[in-house]
C-alpha cells in the first residue's frame, strides 16, 4: 500500500476512531424558594438570565433544593451560606449585604415598595381623611413581626401590632385588633376575597424602598458575575420589561396609583440602583413601568 497522500483524510479517520466527547453538562442551580405562585416571576427571570449567558458560561437552569416544603427566608439564607443552595432572592439588609454577595438591582422594579391598605369597610371615613404620615400615626397597623420590613414601623413612628403567625392577621383585623394591614399590589385584592367585611382602601398608598436582590454565596463569584452580566443584558434587550409587564403590568390599572395620595416612608435600606423603578401612572397616560 502506498503512502497516504491526503493528510486530511488520515486526520478524519483518526477522529472517527476517538470516543465521542460528552456534551457539557447542564448545571442545576438550587433554590429553596421554588414552589408556589409567589416565586414564578423570580424563577422565570433567573432562567432568562441563565439562557442569555449560556454561550459564555454554559447551560444552566433553576431547580428546587432538597427541603420540602419551602423553608423560611432565614433558613434559605442559612442554606445559601452553607453552600446547600446556589442562590436566593431576598430583600437586602446590612447583615445580608455583609455575609452574602448580592446583586444590587431590584428585580421587582420598585413595585414591592408600593403598598395599599386593607381595612374594615366600616372604617372608610376614618382613612379618607389621612393626608400624610402624621395622619397614619393615629391608626395602628398589623404586620408580620418576622418580615424584613417590619422595622419600618418603628423607624417611621407608626404604631403596630406584630404577629409571628402572619396567617392570623386578616382575622385579627376583622376582630378590630388593629386598624389596617398594608400589602403589596399583587397581594391585597387577592387577600380580601372571602372577607366581606374587609376592603382595599381606595385613596391611599404607601411607598418605601423594598428591593429584592439576587443573593449568592460569597464563594461563588463566577455565578454572581454571570447574573450581573445577564441582568444587564436583559435590561438592554427589552426582555426584562416584557417579562415584568406579563406578570405585573395589570396591577397599575387595578391599583390606580396615579389617583392615590402617596405617603413616603423611610426604610433605612442601603442605596440601590433605582434606574428600573416604576413611577405612579400619570394623567398623561404614561403607565410608569420600567
Amino acid at each position: 500500500m502506498g503512502p497516504v497522500r491526503h493528510p486530511l483524510i488520515l486526520l478524519l479517520c483518526c477522529l472517527l476512531l476517538l470516543p465521542a466527547l460528552p456534551a457539557r453538562a447542564e448545571r442545576l442551580l438550587r433554590v429553596c424558594q421554588y414552589h408556589g405562585a409567589n416565586y414564578a416571576y423570580r424563577i422565570e427571570l433567573a432562567n432568562l438570565i441563565l439562557a442569555r449567558t449560556a454561550d459564555r458560561y454554559g447551560a444552566a437552569r433553576i431547580a428546587p433544593g432538597d427541603e420540602r416544603p419551602d423553608p423560611s427566608q432565614e433558613r434559605c439564607l442559612a442554606l445559601l451560606r452553607e453552600g446547600q443552595v446556589d442562590l436566593a432572592y431576598v430583600p437586602p439588609n446590612a447583615e445580608r449585604l455583609t455575609t452574602l454577595n448580592m446583586l444590587p438591582v431590584d428585580m421587582h422594579a420598585g413595585m414591592l415598595g408600593y403598598r395599599v391598605l386593607i381595612i374594615r369597610r366600616d372604617r372608610q371615613a376614618d382613612f379618607a381623611g389621612v393626608q400624610e404620615v402624621d395622619g397614619l400615626r393615629r391608626h395602628t397597623g398589623g404586620f408580620g413581626s418576622q418580615w424584613s420590613d417590619f422595622p419600618l414601623f418603628a423607624r417611621n413612628r407608626l404604631p403596630v401590632l406584630g404577629m409571628a403567625n402572619a396567617g392570623s392577621l386578616l382575622p385579627m383585623l376583622e376582630q378590630r385588633r388593629f386598624d389596617y394591614f398594608h400589602r403589596a399590589l399583587s397581594e391585597a385584592w387577592l387577600e380580601v376575597q372571602g372577607h366581606p367585611d374587609l376592603m382595599v382602601e381606595p385613596h391611599l398608598a404607601l411607598r418605601y424602598a423594598m428591593p429584592v436582590y439576587f443573593a449568592f454565596n460569597r464563594g461563588d463569584a463566577e455565578l454572581a458575575q454571570r447574573f450581573a452580566e445577564g441582568f444587564e443584558q436583559v435590561r438592554e434587550d427589552g426582555s426584562f420589561r416584557v417579562l415584568f409587564q406579563r406578570h405585573y403590568g395589570h396591577l397599575n390599572g387595578l391599583a390606580r396609583l396615579g389617583e392615590r395620595r402617596i405617603i413616603e416612608l423611610e426604610s433605612g435600606l442601603p442605596a440601590t440602583d433605582a434606574s428600573l423603578w416604576l413611577d405612579p401612572p400619570t394623567a398623561d397616560g404614561k403607565d410608569g413601568t420600567p
